[in-house]
């Protein structure tokens, strides 16, 4: 006889691959676990217990969960990133109103880097430095739910990177008729957008179904000269096997970016124009101040349309790739010119960020005996990107001269050598990498189950710079540079780059799991074990610089290991256990390192129901965040510790067919922050722990729906998370961080979405509050408070006949306020200017290691409108 717990697993599964019931966690392991768990323990699904797309699951740890009926509401082809901003705790800055160029993504003060983003079940967090890349996701109309966890992972996490909690979007599974939709968009800065999704319905006797969809975005930035492009494709066979919800599941993905990056302003420039020099709380301007803010990206000298082609040094006036004074056949001249050299980093034609990513995915389950399941999820995944580039170099540099005898390269072809050259230089990443998740599950009675899993990630990260040629435009003749494209060489041959290494990330993880229920089911306890052991390869080809900064010098050139004058481009190679400090132009040689790393991550939780809708929950979680590549390249070796945490909740929920409620107290000992600091013996810049970041705070969400016709989602979150160090920056100089605010973390964020629904029409308006956020470590520099709100409105068109059709209207920013969305953060402001007092640094002095902090504007209002045609 089957127990409760496999007839649950099997009716949750049946539903989850129907599009029925929920599926939260992440792999097809924990969603089985999971929600078989809380069918058994609150009668009915949660899906049906959701309220407009909010689910509050009923899980030990705090979970919030988001489904189609509300991301449908957004802008069309909208990143899912964007739409969690409704999940308490959670705070995403959009770089435009469509999602297609970027954000920024913190969850309980927790970056982007430090939080697991999931793809059924999938690791997309770069495998070098756990960047999220919120521009590259799934189209929203395929994503089925999406889940947020705060502060924890689940058990079997495929992540070497999630301090701070977890995100993880599900895939919608085929119909199971013949059908399928259309949809396309238009709106403000020239949005144009299409869409279409066909379902094959059963193909055959056993219920095999597919799907294949499309999509194609294109758009002009809101501010400045570029645009976005995106193109994607999707599609997935389902196979279910047998009547007790056994499945696979083979889903393929294809994504394609040509973007054009937004120039941010820094607060060096924030302050000249608006002429406040000594600004420390960049915020209350003036309208005539946000306009000149808003457009200085038009300003820019180097954001020009070009035409003709290039100039050089000497004044010919003739070739392809030069740059300076001499500019009669550019669209400006000196300064104005795009391929000068003095200037013109930030223009358009190569501040672009072009990526294709590919997957294959493979979710399974099969039932073994009555009270054992297995389930295998695998996927295979592809990344080639960039973030653009130019950098300029004269045609007779050491590093153009290379191991030949020749005074240089004549890159313009006008017969000298005295040209300063400007080149397309991007860093690209390549990356391959090979994903398995698997359970197997042991129902040993009705009240006690468990589960193992391994899991095995292995990510080959490629990080190369080929050098490129530039358009007689000022663009780059190819995305990708020299690597898709015409190699620059130096006069031995040898192509030119910046950087040149290999890094394999590789994962094997053993997790093991115990459910019990005890007091007629009333009290669930789970304990959890992850154990995952992690390895980083890494290969340098190239030289190091001895400074700190980690920047390769890549050169064919004669380098010895003899000390040389510092002129003309000359390096020497320093032995990595010589004592610093070093010369300017010492390097390090080609490296190899291994680092492993190989905690023990325990969590336990509880759930306790007070009534057939109540329930108090409380959980304990173990973190932890490896060394990113950029941390361990920094030298041959380097002695930095993965970052922990250890997270506790406690809270309460409430939740019917009308309301879903919780409640949530929180704190988080953040071990072993990981940030650039001065090493007094070397007198460099290295990357090592510098201590601990406390953290508490509250989380509340609610959905209510009063009435059949009325809804209101609302959130709020507070959040104290200080640093609990100083960071030594000079050999005379200490920051005094302790207690001061983690960075880009507003102490509070509330929202709310009200929605009205009479017949075929809808409507709904989202806001969010985000207070005042520090742009330093140091707090010497703090963005001011927002508030934005959207706007949506649709009439269904199933009154005519048109089933799973609409007519939608969206507004972002409708009101129109002016804000400073992303911040680019620093350890301290450029100059000490008083506001926090530093031992031994005059009022006006420099700070060591400080710097402008840049700033990216928030969209303005933007309209869009949908034409959705199902059949």
């Amino acid at each position: 006889m089957k127990s409760r717990f496999q007839i649950a697993t099997s009716a949750v599964a049946l539903t989850i691959c129907s599009l029925s019931s929920a599926a939260f966690a992440q792999s097809t392991g924990s969603i089985e676990v999971d929600d078989a768990e809380e069918a058994i323990v609150v009668t009915g699904t949660r899906a049906d217990q959701g309220v407009k797309g909010v689910v509050i699951p009923d899980a030990t740890k705090p979970r919030a969960v988001l489904t189609e009926a509300l991301i449908a509401t957004q802008p069309s082809g909208q990143s899912i990133l964007n739409t969690i901003n409704q999940v308490p705790g959670v705070n995403f800055t959009n770089s435009d109103a469509y999602g297609s160029s970027g954000g920024n993504l913190r969850i309980r003060g927790f970056d982007g880097n430090r939080i697991s983003l999931t793809f059924d079940g999938f690791p997309l967090n770069d495998t070098g430095n756990y960047a999220i890349y919120s521009n590259q996701m799934l189209d929203p109309e395929l994503i089925y739910s999406v889940n947020v966890n705060l502060g924890t992972t689940d058990v079997d996490s495929p992540t070497a990177s999630a301090a701070g909690g977890t995100v993880n979007y599900l895939t919608r599974t085929p119909g199971s008729e013949l059908g399928g939709m259309a949809a396309i968009t238009i709106g403000g800065e020239n949005f144009r957008r299409a869409f279409g999704m066909l379902d094959t319905g059963e193909l055959t006797s056993a219920g095999t179904r597919a799907f294949i969809a499309a999509s194609k975005t294109q758009y002009d930035k809101f501010k400045g000269p570029g645009e976005m492009k995106k193109f994607q494709v999707n599609a997935g066979v389902y196979q279910p096997i047998g009547d007790n919800g056994d499945f696979i599941y083979i889903k393929g993905h294809y994504n394609e970016n040509r973007n054009n990056f937004y120039r941010n302003i820094n607060l060096t420039e924030i302050r000249s124009l608006t002429g406040r020099p000594a600004m420390a709380d960049v915020g209350g301007f003036t309208a005539a101040q946000e306009n000149a803010i808003f457009n200085f990206d038009n300003l820019a000298s180097c954001n020009r349309t070009v035409a003709g082609a290039g100039a050089q040094n000497d004044g010919s006036n003739t070739g392809p790739n030069g740059s300076g004074a001499a500019a009669a056949s550019i669209a400006g001249s000196g300064a104005n010119n795009p391929l000068n050299s003095s200037s013109c980093s930030n223009f358009y034609g190569v501040r672009v960020n072009p990526s294709d990513t590919g997957n294959i995915r493979l979710n399974s389950k099969f039932t073994i005996t009555d009270n054992l399941t297995f389930t295998l999820d695998a996927g295979y995944q592809t990344v080639r990107a960039n973030g653009g580039g130019s950098t300029t170099i004269s045609e007779t540099s050491a590093i153009v001269r290379g191991s030949s005898t020749l005074a240089g390269v004549d890159y313009n072809g006008d017969g000298d050598f005295l040209d300063t050259i400007r080149f397309y230089t991007p860093n690209n990443t390549e990356t391959k990498r090979l994903t398995v998740l698997s359970s197997l599950i042991w129902d040993i009675s009705d009240a006690h189950r468990v589960r193992v899993a391994y899991t095995f990630d292995r990510g080959r990260h490629r990080q190369t710079g080929e050098w490129g040629y530039l358009t007689a435009q000022g663009g780059a003749e190819s995305p990708f540079g020299g690597l898709s494209g015409r190699n620059v060489l130096a006069a031995d041959g040898v192509a030119l780059r910046q950087r040149d290494r290999l890094s394999i990330a590789l994962l094997n993880q053993l997790s093991a799991q115990y459910v019990g229920k005890f007091f007629d089911d009333a009290l669930r306890v789970e304990a959890g074990l992850r154990m995952p052991f992690f390895e980083r390869n890494l290969e340098n080809f190239c030289y190091t610089q001895t400074g700190g900064s980690g920047f390769a010098t890549c050169t064919s050139q004669t380098v010895g290991t003899t000390a040389v004058a510092n002129s003309g481009g000359a390096i020497f190679v320093v032995s990595p256990t010589a004592a610093g400090p070093y010369a300017a132009n010492a390097v390090w040689a080609p490296f190899k390192a291994n680092y492993k790393f190989s905690p023990v991550l325990p969590s336990f939780g509880f759930t306790y129901r007070l009534t057939d809708d109540a329930a108090v929950f409380g959980s304990y979680a173990k973190g932890f965040s490896s060394p990113r590549t950029d941390n361990l390249y920094r030298a041959p070796i380097v002695n930095v510790d993965p970052e922990t945490t250890d997270t506790f909740d406690l809270g309460v929920r409430y939740t019917t067919g009308r309301v879903q409620a919780l409640a949530t107290a929180w704190m988080t000992n953040f071990k072993n922050r990981i940030v650039t600091s001065f090493d007094q013996v070397n007198a460099i810049s290295v990357d090592r722990n510098i201590g601990t970041v406390k953290g508490k705070g509250v989380d509340v969400g609610l959905a209510i729906r009063p009435l059949d016709w009325f809804t209101f989602q609302g959130n709020a979150s507070y959040n104290d998370s200080t640093l609990r160090d100083n960071i030594l920056v000079s050999s005379t100089v200490t920051l005094p961080t302790k207690g001061k605010r983690v960075v880009e973390t507003p102490k509070w964020t509330l929202g709310y979405r009200a929605s009205v629904e009479f017949g075929p029409a809808s409507a709904g308006l989202q806001v969010k509050y985000v207070s005042d956020r520090f742009a330093t470590d140091l707090n010497d520099i703090k963005s001011g408070a927002y508030t934005t709100a959207d706007f949506d409105a649709r009439f269904n068109l199933e009154t005519i006949g048109l089933k799973n059709s609409w007519l939608q209207l969206n507004v972002t920013n409708i009101f129109d306020r002016f804000y400073l969305a992303n911040l680019g953060t620093q350890i301290a402001g450029p100059a000490n200017n008083g506001l926090v007092t530093i031992s031994g640094l005059a009022a006006g002095a420099s700070i060591p290691g400080g710097s402008a902090p840049n700033f990216s504007i928030g969209a303005p209002r933007t309209v869009s409108g949908t034409v959705r045609i199902g059949f």
